[in-house]
């Protein structure tokens, strides 16, 4: 029976029920492997990761502070073992998209941003893509990001406006350029 809130689960799994941890892996091993692959990390490693964050979470559980966000613990957990254990961007250009959509070409043009997207992230330095995909992809709030990172919020919240704009630079950047290109062939292929 799954358990409705982190910290009713942990109760149970710290009381002796072990087979209520399996709510707590059903709930973020999913988002932990997101996490892992926005980080850089490949296919292999973010599902290695994945799974040593959640055994790793259930030896440490007793160790949770109740009137702290269990999702910020396990993040923190998840970031700290990325680093620890050196898993750095690795290129994957082929990325798989989960989303469901309606119609096929909806569902082509989903993937296509999403990989697009995971493009841009790539170039962005390492802990303004971790603020942004924590942020927007994990929706953690600034305090929760502070804490995971020992970044002040003050930090966090001019971290994510930084990476914001810097994304919005590159893509601006990035249509620029497509437009010239453009016009370039466009030149080339016109009757002088």
């Amino acid at each position: 029976m799954e358990q409705t809130d982190d910290h009713s689960i942990i109760e149970a799994v710290l009381n002796g029920n072990k087979q209520a941890y399996a709510d707590i892996v059903r709930r973020y091993q999913n988002k932990l492997y997101g996490l892992f692959r926005k980080m850089g990390s490949s296919e292999a490693d973010a599902q290695d990761l994945t799974q040593e964050t959640l055994v790793k979470a259930y030896r440490k559980l007793a160790a949770h502070n109740p009137a702290q966000s269990f999702a910020g613990w396990i993040y923190t957990i998840a970031i700290n073992l990325q680093k620890d254990q050196g898993y750095r961007r690795k290129p994957d250009s082929m990325r798989e998209d989960s989303y469901v959509r309606e119609t096929p070409e909806s569902k082509l043009l989903q993937k296509e941003l999403r990989t697009e997207l995971d493009c841009l992230l790539q170039t962005l330095p390492e802990h303004y893509r971790l603020v942004l995909i924590l942020r927007y992809t994990n929706q953690l709030s600034h305090k929760e990001i502070a804490d995971m990172t020992g970044m002040s919020i003050r930090q966090v919240t001019n971290a994510v406006f930084r990476a914001k704009n810097s994304l919005r630079k590159i893509v601006v950047t990035k249509e620029g350029q497509r437009y010239d290109n453009l016009e370039a062939y466009r030149n080339e292929k016109s009757p002088s």
